[in-house]
C-alpha cells in the first residue's frame, strides 16, 4: 500500500522543483514557442483557402491560437508534473482501473469518422484528442511495474503460456490499436515494447520469445494490410506508401506527391534556408504542412541549421532521460524513463525517415513539435514525471 502523505513529505523535502533541469525545461520550452511559430506560418495563408480545415475559410491565427493553447497547457503539466512525486505512479491500483478506461478511449473512435483511413480521434468540442497516445505511455508504465515485480520470475527461462499471461494487458492494448487501423502508432508501439523487452534483465530466452511474437506481430500486420488493400482497396493509402518508400518518383498518388513536395522543400531551404514565412511548398503542395511535414516547412524557411536546432533540442531531451533511466538504480523507474526515451526516439526516427523517404510514411508527428494537442500534452506531463524522478535522483547525489 503506497502511503502518499510519506511520499509527498518526502518529495518537499528533497525540495525536487528547485532541482528541475534547466536544460531540459528550456529545451521544452523553445520548442514549443517554435513549434508556435512554425504552426502560423505554415497555415497564416492556407487558412484563409481553408486549405487545412476542409475547404472552410477560417482566420489566418486559427491553428496559431490553438497551438498556443496546447503549449501552454503542455508546459503547466511538465510543470505540475515535476512536483508530484513520480512514486505515486507504481500504485497498481491505477492500472487496473487505468486499463478499462484506456480500453474505452482506443474503441470509441471507432464509432466516429476516419482520417486518413485511421479511426485515431475523439472530437470533444472543437478539440481532438488521440487516446492512443495515452495509450503508449500506460504500455511503457505497466511494462515497468510488471518488469519490476516480476522481474524474479522473468530472469529464469518461463513458459510461452505464463509469459503470455503476464503481458496480456499491453497486448490487448496493442490489439486495441491495431483495430484503429493507425500502423504508425501500432509499429512504433511494438518497437517500443521490443526495445524494452531488450533493456530490461531477464531470461534470454524469454527475450527471444517475446521479440519473435512482437517480429511475427508485424508481418502479420504488413500481411493483413496488403491483402485488405487488394481486397477491398481499404488500406490503399498503406500500399501506397510502401510503394512510394522504394520509389517515390514511379507513381502518381498522393503519397508521392506528398514526399516529392518534401524533397522540393529540403532542397529549396538549402543551408540556411529561404526565411520565415517564406516557404513555397506550405501554399497547397504539402496539404498536412503544419502536422506530419512541419519539419519539412522548417527546412524550406530555416533551411539544414532549422531542422539541426530542433533535432538538437529533442536530442537533449531524449539523452536526459536516458541519464535519469540509468542512474535510477530501481526497475520500474529505469524501464519507464528508458520506454519512454525508445517512444521519443522512435517517434523522430519515423517521422524524419518519413518525410525524408529514408522510410515509408506513417503520418506520425515529430513529438513537442507538430500541430496536435494531445500528444503534446501527454508527452509533456510524461516529461514532468521522467524530471520528478531526476530531481529525486540529484537530490541522493548531492547528500552521498
Amino acid at each position: 500500500m503506497i502511503k502518499f502523505k510519506q511520499i509527498f513529505k518526502r518529495a518537499a523535502k528533497e525540495k525536487r522543483l528547485t532541482k528541475l533541469d534547466i536544460s531540459v525545461t528550456l529545451s521544452l520550452v523553445l520548442l514549443l514557442i517554435s513549434s508556435c511559430i512554425m504552426v502560423y506560418s505554415a497555415t497564416m495563408i492556407g487558412n484563409k483557402y481553408g486549405m487545412f480545415t476542409n475547404g472552410i475559410p477560417v482566420s489566418s491565427n486559427y491553428f496559431l491560437i490553438r497551438q498556443s493553447v496546447w503549449a501552454i497547457v503542455s508546459l503547466v503539466a511538465f510543470l505540475f508534473f515535476s512536483i508530484v512525486p513520480y512514486e505515486i505512479f507504481k500504485n497498481r491500483t491505477y492500472y487496473s482501473y487505468g486499463f478499462l478506461i484506456i480500453a474505452v478511449l482506443l474503441i470509441i473512435p471507432r464509432f466516429g469518422s476516419s482520417v486518413n483511413g485511421a479511426y485515431s480521434w475523439i472530437n470533444i468540442g472543437g478539440f481532438t484528442f488521440q487516446p492512443s497516445v495515452l495509450a503508449q505511455i500506460f504500455v511503457i508504465a505497466y511494462m515497468a511495474l510488471i518488469l519490476e515485480a516480476r522481474k524474479e520470475i522473468l530472469r529464469r527461462p518461463t513458459k510461452p503460456t505464463v509469459l503470455v499471461k503476464i503481458f496480456a494487458i499491453p497486448i490487448a492494448i496493442l490489439g486495441l490499436i491495431f483495430t484503429q487501423n493507425d500502423t504508425g502508432t501500432m509499429l512504433i508501439t511494438i518497437a517500443v515494447v521490443i526495445i524494452i523487452m531488450l533493456c530490461a534483465n531477464i531470461s534470454f530466452r524469454n527475450i527471444m520469445f517475446l521479440v519473435k511474437v512482437g517480429i511475427g506481430s508485424l508481418i502479420g500486420l504488413a500481411f493483413v494490410i496488403y491483402i485488405r488493400g487488394l481486397i477491398s482497396g481499404g488500406a490503399a493509402y498503406q500500399l501506397d506508401r510502401i510503394q512510394t518508400f522504394f520509389d517515390p518518383f514511379a507513381g502518381t498518388s498522393n503519397s508521392n506527391e506528398h514526399i516529392i513536395n518534401s524533397m522540393i522543400s529540403f532542397g529549396n531551404g538549402g543551408l540556411f534556408g529561404k526565411g520565415l514565412g517564406n516557404s513555397i511548398q506550405k501554399l497547397g503542395y504539402l496539404p498536412e504542412a503544419h502536422t506530419d511535414f512541419i519539419l519539412a516547412i522548417t527546412a524550406e524557411e530555416f533551411g539544414f541549421m532549422g531542422v539541426v536546432v530542433v533535432v538538437t533540442l529533442l536530442t537533449i531531451i531524449i539523452t536526459k532521460i536516458l541519464y535519469t533511466g540509468l542512474n535510477s538504480g530501481r526497475t520500474f523507474e529505469s524501464i519507464f524513463s528508458l520506454g519512454f526515451a525508445a517512444l521519443l526516439f522512435t517517434q523522430t526516427m519515423v517521422n524524419i525517415g518519413g518525410i525524408s523517404a529514408a522510410l515509408p510514411m506513417t503520418g506520425v508527428p515529430i513529438p513537442f513539435y507538430s500541430f496536435g494537442g494531445s500528444s503534446m500534452f501527454v508527452l509533456s506531463a510524461t516529461l514532468g514525471i521522467v524530471m520528478n524522478l531526476l530531481s529525486h535522483i540529484k537530490y541522493v547525489k548531492g547528500s552521498n
